[in-house]
């Protein structure tokens, strides 16, 4: 189908509202914690992923309508692809970076989706939750999927700001290991996937087209305030926790959607919409940059000094700049390195191996670096046996990534001895980093006891995220280098999803 640059647009505007969620702008300010403006702010960002998840199931049906079972294991592949890849990265660089190894858990890794960092939970809800829609798509039972879906939905609202209104409780992270949070793939995703699916079933842009738009620009405003008012009464009035959706949540994100869908067609993109198509990689990275500035703020005493939380809450300037900064500079490093990539490697090579890259890096800092309860390697790294069996599992795990889940139709014609080579050489790479003392140089380099900026931009979380970008750059040196004239494929560029 033809793309819709509204849509793309609209995302942009979820990064920067979900920005001002994970930044917490305003939050002390005038010295009250979750003062009225913070939770406002908070409310209304709100919208922002159950958009994404009504946009995603709006275009799967699409998609899917020509050869569902096809297209569907490519954009579950994509998915994982993100998922494993960036899962590895946040659990790296929490451990390496500040010395904490995040324990395992089997549904905060698969279903929950914290197990790198708490932002990727939206990655496994959305494959999940596309899955389960495949499934009643094939069984013909899309609808009673949303229904089910509807009542699922209706359910977690009871874990967010109205449990204290009812006289049950479900979720509870501290007696349950599975209903602990209403925010995951059952109970929030599946309802706006399905919603969107629906939508686009039903042909409801027929429908949304018969109002102009500006009646549904009023309508977002409109139901953006009366959100507001549902969540102030709830948390200020009730003790209800910062929820993640409301009641109110529903008809502002379908606002949104129509408006979309009512805005004028334009042939060309806007400059909003071309950064808007890149809000799934933005989403994922924006947490890196997010750890630093929260860094700083730790090593000013922030968040143990009540005199220094009490000046920088209070700072009105920096509350209201700390998203637009923070945005700016996460857009401008992406791109940058976005474009020396591509001019260095090609957009076909970036777009094939970049996640298979970043999990041979990230399996060498944890080869290297993973402790023990005791705070021990729990990998003997000068062991000539454990060494030999890494890179053999290196190999093997690198060869099943790029084998199953690369987005090359003709990828399994690739010799296999080529993988072997790029997994050795990766492996090669950085043993050799590691015995000739680069990685504990860069340890070395932190000066924990200078002012704030000095602690972070010397801490292991910059200098490692530095070397991890020009490692995958080698890796995706090496990757062209041997794959890309065997696959000899065409770039395009198509202005359809």
């Amino acid at each position: 189908m033809k793309r819709i640059y509204a849509f793309d647009s609209l995302k942009l505007l979820g990064i920067v509202v979900i920005f001002i969620i994970h930044y917490g702008i305003f939050n002390y300010y005038g010295g009250v914690e979750h003062n009225s403006i913070y939770l406002s702010l908070n409310i209304l960002a709100r919208f922002a992923v159950p958009f994404f998840f009504v946009v995603a199931g709006y275009l799967y049906y699409f998609q899917s309508m020509t050869d569902s079972g096809a297209y569907t294991k490519r954009y579950l592949a994509k998915l994982i692809r993100m998922y494993l890849s960036w899962t590895l990265i946040y659990f790296v660089l929490v451990g390496v970076g500040y010395q904490f190894w995040r324990p395992y858990s089997f549904t905060a890794m698969f279903y929950h989706g914290t197990f790198g960092s708490e932002i990727m939970w939206f990655i496994p809800a959305l494959t999940i939750a596309v899955l389960i829609q495949y499934i009643a798509q094939k069984f013909n039972t899309c609808t009673v999927l949303f229904v089910i879906a509807s009542l699922l939905h209706l359910i977690g609202l009871s874990g967010q700001s109205y449990q204290p209104l009812l006289p049950f409780e479900i979720f509870n992270p501290e007696t349950n290991t599975f209903f602990i949070n209403s925010r995951d793939p059952l109970f929030f995703g599946l309802f706006y996937v399905t919603l969107g699916y629906q939508l686009a079933k039903i042909n409801a842009v027929n429908l949304i087209k018969k109002l102009p738009w500006p009646v549904y620009l009023l309508g977002t405003v409109l139901f953006s305030g009366l959100s507001v008012a549902e969540g102030l009464w709830l948390i200020q009035g009730h003790g209800g926790i910062i929820a993640d959706y409301y009641i109110m949540t529903l008809p502002v994100t379908l606002s949104f959607i129509a408006l979309a869908l009512t805005l004028p067609t334009v042939n060309k993109p806007s400059w909003f919409a071309k950064i808007g198509e890149h809000s799934g990689e933005i989403y994922l990275n924006h947490g890196v940059l997010n750890n630093m500035v929260m860094s700083v703020f730790w090593y000013m005493g922030v968040f143990s000094d009540p005199e220094v939380r009490a000046v920088v809450g209070n700072n009105l300037a920096l509350q209201i700049l700390l998203v637009p900064l923070a945005l700016a500079v996460n857009l401008t490093f992406y791109f940058a390195i976005r474009s020396l990539f591509r001019r260095c490697f090609g957009k076909q090579t970036l777009s094939t191996y970049r996640e298979s890259a970043m999990v041979l890096s990230a399996f060498w800092l944890l080869f290297i670096y993973l402790t023990n309860g005791q705070g021990e390697n729990l990998f003997n790294s000068h062991n000539p046996m454990t060494v030999f069996v890494a890179v053999c599992i290196c190999c093997m795990v690198y060869y099943g990534f790029v084998r199953w889940l690369a987005p090359v139709s003709n990828q399994k014609t690739i010799p296999i001895i080529k993988h072997i080579i790029v997994g050795a050489a990766v492996s090669g790479y950085w043993l050799a980093l590691s015995a000739s003392g680069v990685l504990e140089m860069l340890r070395s380099l932190y000066q924990e006891e200078a002012n704030p900026f000095i602690s972070v931009l010397s801490s292991p979380v910059v200098t490692f995220s530095v070397l991890f970008v020009f490692s995958v750059g080698i890796t995706l040196g090496l990757q062209k280098w041997l794959y890309m004239a065997h696959t000899n494929i065409k770039e395009k560029v198509s202005p359809s999803y």
